[in-house]
C-alpha cells in the first residue's frame, strides 16, 4: 500500500474509535497524508490549532490505527502542511556545486519584519548578498541579545546568495558545530579534509561566535581560515551576544579583523515592529486574531522575537484546546502563565533612578549628566547593575536610558558592581534597600 492508500484504511479505524463526530470532521478529515518511512507517519495540517489538538487528543488513537492496519508499532507525526520539508528536500534543492549549505530554507529576507530596531542591519544585509565579499562589508558582524533575528537575517544572506548564484559555495555553520567538527578532525588525523570544506567557500556564515572565546585551539584555526577567505575577497558573516571589542577572552587578532568591516547592533524591536511580527506569525498559521489580543501580546512581551512568537503560539494552542475563540481574556490567563510576577515587568529605568536619587539624595540630572564625582559615579553604576538584574533591557538600551551613554560602558559598571557585591556587605544592604523601594512603588 502507498502512503494514501495506508492512510485511508486508518481512517475507518480512526473513525471508530472517536466518539466525536464534530471532532473527527474537524481535526481528522483534513488530514494530508505526506510520508511514511515505515516507521513514522507523517500527516499535515493547515493550521497550529488542529496541529495542537491532533498531538493532545488524538495522536494515541491514529498510531494505534496506523500500527492495527501495518501489524507493527508506527509512530504518527503531525506537521504543518505548508512548513514540512521532506528530508532530502535540501539535497534535491542544493547548488550545483554539491556543497551542503545547512541553510533553513524558511528564513528569507521576504518574511523578515522589519522595523526601526533592525532596518539598518537588514540593508546592510540586502546589499552585502546582493554584492558579497565587498571590502565595507566584509566581515558583516551582527551582535545582539538572543532571540532578536541574528540567525534569520545571516541564514537570509546566505540564502538569497544561493537563489541568484547557485554555483556560489554558500556554508552556514555554528561556532559550536564548528568546534566540534574540528575535534572530530583532529581525532580521525584529518584536518586536510576539515580545512578544505570551510577554506574553500565563496560565503562563510558562523553563528554564535562567542562560543569560542576560552577555546585557543579553535580560534588559531579560525584566525587561518578567516585569513585565506579574506585575502580571497569571500565573505565572512559572523553573529554574536556581543561586539567584537567585547569578547574579552578571545585572540586579539580575531577582534581586530572581526572590526575590518561592519559590526551592527541589532536592540529589541518596537512596540509597532511587536505587532507586525505577530501578525506575520498569524498569517502564517491561517488564524485571525484581532488587533485587541495583538497588541496587548505586543505590549506586554517586549524581551524578544523568540519569546514573542511563543507566546503567540501558547495562545493558539491553549485557545485551540478549548475550543474557543482568540479573545483578551484568553491571551491575559496564557500571559500570566508565561509572565507570572507582575510587578516585575513594570519596572522602569526612571523608577530605578527616582529610587536611586531619593535614597543617595542626588538629582536625576546627576546621575544622567557627565559627572565623574566619585559617589554620582558610583550611584549611576548601580543603577546601571539594578536596570541590568531587573529589567528586560540589553546593555545598549540601559546606556540609552541612563544619559546615552557607550555600551561599553554600562557593561563595565555592571561587573563593576557584581564584583563589589562579592566582599562588600554595606553596598550588597544598599542594593537591597534600594530594590525594596523600587519593587513597592
Amino acid at each position: 500500500m502507498d502512503t494514501k492508500q495506508i492512510w485511508s484504511a486508518a481512517l475507518a479505524y480512526i473513525r471508530k474509535d472517536i466518539n466525536s463526530v464534530v471532532g473527527f470532521n474537524t481535526y481528522i478529515k483534513d488530514i494530508i497524508p505526506i510520508s511514511f518511512n515505515g516507521e513514522v507517519f507523517t500527516g499535515g495540517v493547515s493550521n497550529l490549532i488542529c496541529k495542537s489538538m491532533v498531538d493532545i487528543r488524538y495522536r494515541e488513537i491514529i498510531e494505534k490505527a496506523l500500527s492495527k492496519i501495518m501489524a507493527r508499532p508506527i509512530k504518527f507525526l503531525i506537521v504543518l502542511k505548508d512548513e514540512y520539508k521532506e528530508p532530502q528536500q535540501e539535497e534535491i534543492k542544493a547548488p550545483k556545486n554539491n556543497v551542503k549549505t545547512h541553510l533553513n530554507p524558511r528564513y528569507t529576507f521576504d518574511n523578515f519584519i522589519v522595523g526601526s530596531s533592525n532596518e539598518f542591519a537588514t540593508a546592510i544585509a540586502m546589499s552585502t548578498a546582493k554584492n558579497p565579499g565587498q571590502e565595507m562589508n566584509n566581515p558583516l558582524f551582527l551582535y545582539g541579545d538572543s532571540g532578536l533575528g541574528k540567525t534569520h537575517l545571516m541564514q537570509a544572506i546566505g540564502n538569497e546568495i544561493v537563489k541568484k548564484s547557485p554555483e556560489k559555495k554558500v556554508v552556514y555553520v555554528t561556532s559550536e558545530r564548528f568546534t566540534n567538527e574540528m575535534i572530530e578532525s583532529l581525532h580521525i588525523k584529518d584536518m586536510g579534509s576539515f580545512r578544505q570544506l570551510y577554506r574553500n567557500v565563496d560565503v562563510l556564515l558562523i553563528d554564535d561566535i562567542q562560543f569560542i572565546e576560552n577555546k585557543q585551539g579553535v580560534q588559531e584555526e579560525f584566525f587561518h581560515t578567516f585569513n585565506e577567505l579574506h585575502q580571497n575577497n569571500k565573505q565572512i558573516v559572523l553573529t554574536s551576544d556581543r561586539m567584537p571589542r567585547e569578547l574579552v577572552t578571545l585572540d586579539q587578532r580575531l577582534k581586530t579583523r572581526f572590526e575590518w568591516g561592519l559590526s551592527i547592533d541589532i536592540i529589541r524591536p518596537d512596540y509597532e515592529t511587536r505587532v507586525a511580527i505577530l501578525k506575520k506569525k498569524a498569517e502564517s498559521q491561517n488564524i485571525y486574531i484581532s488587533e485587541e489580543v495583538l497588541s496587548y501580546v505586543a505590549e506586554r512581551i517586549d524581551s524578544n522575537v523568540r519569546e514573542l512568537e511563543g507566546a503567540l503560539l501558547k495562545i493558539i494552542s491553549y485557545a485551540g484546546m478549548k475550543h474557543t475563540e482568540i479573545t483578551k481574556d484568553i491571551a491575559e490567563m496564557v500571559i500570566k502563565s508565561i509572565i507570572p510576577d507582575d510587578g516585575i515587568i513594570k519596572i522602569t529605568p526612571q523608577k530605578i533612578i527616582d529610587c536611586i536619587c531619593s535614597y543617595y539624595n542626588l538629582t536625576e540630572d546627576e546621575i544622567l549628566g557627565k559627572s565623574k564625582q566619585k559617589n554620582i559615579a558610583f550611584a549611576r553604576q548601580i543603577a546601571m547593575y539594578l536596570c541590568k538584574t531587573m529589567t528586560t533591557m540589553n546593555f545598549s538600551m540601559i546606556a540609552r536610558a541612563l544619559g546615552n551613554r557607550d555600551r561599553t560602558t554600562v557593561m563595565y559598571g555592571v561587573d563593576k558592581i557584581m564584583a563589589s557585591l562579592k566582599n562588600d556587605s554595606a553596598l550588597k544592604a544598599d542594593i537591597d534597600a534600594i530594590t525594596k523601594d523600587i519593587n513597592s512603588l
